[in-house]
């Protein structure tokens, strides 16, 4: 038997590659907070549904898109997802290899921390808006 929590993660994947928008919606709370590592564009904080929607399912993403979950460790608060993501921009092969944390609150997530590995290669084909030192992108917290 494996921890709810997974079943949920995997629910909302699951919703998320499908562009199930409303499931993926619900699984958030209103106020969830979503980090990217990096310094690239898609690098910083999202605060709030909308904003974490547009980023998740907006239309600025990769060409044949694949995700592929590796791991999943759950405890009674958190899940840690271990996954591969690929793909192409402007005719350049991206693979991402990345972990996220998520944290939830009754039920819904709360706040996740994405960590990708090889943040030059998300460089590449999301550049930055604005240097490292500098502010975070608009309509970002």
């Amino acid at each position: 038997m494996q921890h709810p929590n997974i079943d949920f993660v995997q629910g909302l994947y699951g919703a998320y590659m499908s562009g199930d928008s409303e499931r993926v919606a619900a699984a958030f709370s209103p106020d969830v907070r979503w980090h990217n590592s990096g310094f690239d564009a898609l690098a910083g904080t999202l605060i709030g549904v909308p904003a974490v929607l547009d980023y998740l399912l907006g239309q600025d993403h990769l060409e044949d898109y694949r995700l592929d979950v590796v791991d999943l460790l759950a405890s009674d608060e958190r899940v840690a997802v271990v996954a591969r993501s690929s793909g192409r921009r402007d005719g350049k092969d991206v693979q991402n290899d990345f972990i996220q944390l998520i944290h939830l609150v009754d039920g819904r997530v709360n706040e996740v921390w994405n960590y990708v590995w090889d943040q030059r290669a998300i460089a590449a084909v999301f550049p930055a808006v604005a240097e490292p030192s500098e502010a975070v992108p608009a309509g970002r917290g």
